[in-house]
């Protein structure tokens, strides 16, 4: 049975934990740059496809960038320049190259385009190799001029943390790293001059730092739209749930829970058309309880609406296929719809209904008819097609309903058209 517009006022259809744990990062916000476990997958797969976008087209600039600092090897390492080649040219970029190639065309076995972390991975083993390569070429120059060449250091730093913008805990890993080669890498330059190791190394520590802490603001950020944008969603959401609610609300009676009057007569409009449509077979029935003014005044206004609820779902009951539909017309009457239903199949229907409410024993000691709750069934049956409009299909059932209650009523009776 459909809700009530009681159930939407009390608030029993107001969305989720999930719209309340967003206000509450938004509010209380998230220091260790984590979210719940499953807010945090969604977060990462939705990014992914962006994030697959941005590593390839940096990743391609990098490499270029990485390779055009084979003129500062010629200048300041000219001793090993044929190395330089050797591990920029010929090791480092095309194993490069071909994970790009194999990342977009998600031929990787480990990692894929979609995945949340590839990215991140990539990055930081990229960056780590391009590390590795100067650690190997200021370790093994003999050249004077060797000693600032780890000011490279800082353009590998800045591509993880700025360029690529790893999230943070992978820039924290990264940097970290990055850090060790850079220390082993001075440490096995053998005379390093101690003020050039302090200021370059001082010069290494505040880029890593700054460029952290830009990683970790961004990330923060990112993460604050994304719950922002999510709440926006919440919002539409319920405001569309709601106004759903409402919009089905207005066509269901408050009491019975059944479809209103307003309901039936749109639908009946629907079928109207599809049966004039197929020139197929429609049927109307009029139920209406016999003599409920006498049951109200008797018995008073609780067991009414007590035994309108029980009529309506006798008539529930009584549907057998699923495009019949049931509502209450209004006051004590009923109203069924039966498409692709003729007359004889429309009285056979009727009387199951009548049979289901005197099924029920409702006691009645008011009613001329009987000493138990009876109904009155009008029936009318046309072609689609054959009269102009549904108000001659609903006259003729009123007219049948009638026709009953002159009979003596807890009958049916039928009009065909």
């Amino acid at each position: 049975m459909v809700a009530s517009l009681t159930d939407i006022d009390s608030g029993a259809a107001h969305p989720a934990a999930g719209t309340e744990r967003v206000h509450e990062l938004l509010e209380h916000g998230f220091p260790w740059m984590l979210f719940p476990a499953d807010m945090e997958r969604q977060f990462l797969r939705d990014g992914a496809a962006m994030r697959a976008q941005h590593f390839l087209l940096s990743g391609l600039i990098a490499l270029l960038v990485y390779n055009g600092f084979l003129l500062a090897d010629y200048l300041m390492a000219r001793d090993v320049f044929w190395l330089a080649v050797v591990l920029r040219l010929l090791v480092f970029t095309p194993i490069s190259l071909l994970v790009l190639y194999l990342f977009h065309r998600g031929a990787l076995p480990w990692l894929w385009r979609d995945s949340p972390l590839a990215v991140d991975v990539l990055a930081l083993l990229g960056g780590l190799g391009a590390a590795l390569s100067l650690g190997i070429l200021l370790v093994v120059s003999h050249s004077p001029l060797i000693f600032f060449y780890p000011v490279g250091f800082i353009v590998v730093i800045t591509y993880g943390n700025v360029v690529q913008r790893l999230r943070f805990w992978f820039a924290a890993a990264f940097t970290g790293l990055l850090l060790v080669i850079y220390v082993a890498s001075v440490m096995g330059t053998p005379s390093f001059p101690p003020r050039l190791l302090w200021t370059v190394s001082s010069l290494v520590l505040s880029v890593a730092a700054f460029t952290l802490s830009a990683t970790y603001f961004l990330e923060r950020d990112e993460r604050r739209r994304y719950l922002l944008t999510l709440r926006e969603k919440g919002l539409v959401q319920d405001l569309s749930l709601l106004h759903t609610r409402l919009r089905r609300a207005s066509h269901i009676d408050a009491l019975t829970g059944m479809h209103n009057r307003r309901h039936m007569q749109e639908h009946l409009a629907l079928l109207w058309e599809r049966a004039t449509r197929e020139a197929s077979a429609l049927s109307v029935l009029l139920v209406d309880i016999d003599h409920f003014k006498k049951f109200n005044d008797r018995y008073g206004n609780p067991a009414g609406d007590a035994c309108l609820q029980q009529v309506g779902q006798a008539l529930q009951g009584c549907q057998r296929r699923s495009g019949d539909v049931v509502g209450r017309h209004g006051g004590e009457e009923f109203m069924v719809l039966l498409p692709h239903t003729d007359a004889a199949f429309a009285v056979g229907v009727a009387e199951r209904i009548r049979q289901a409410v005197e099924a029920l024993n409702i006691r009645h000691e008011s009613s001329t008819t009987a000493l138990h709750l009876t109904v009155s069934v009008g029936v009318a049956s046309c072609v689609g097609g054959q009269l102009r409009g549904t108000e001659t299909l609903l006259a003729a059932a009123d007219q049948a309903l009638k026709q009953a209650k002159l009979e003596g009523r807890n009958r049916v009776c039928s009009l065909a058209l």
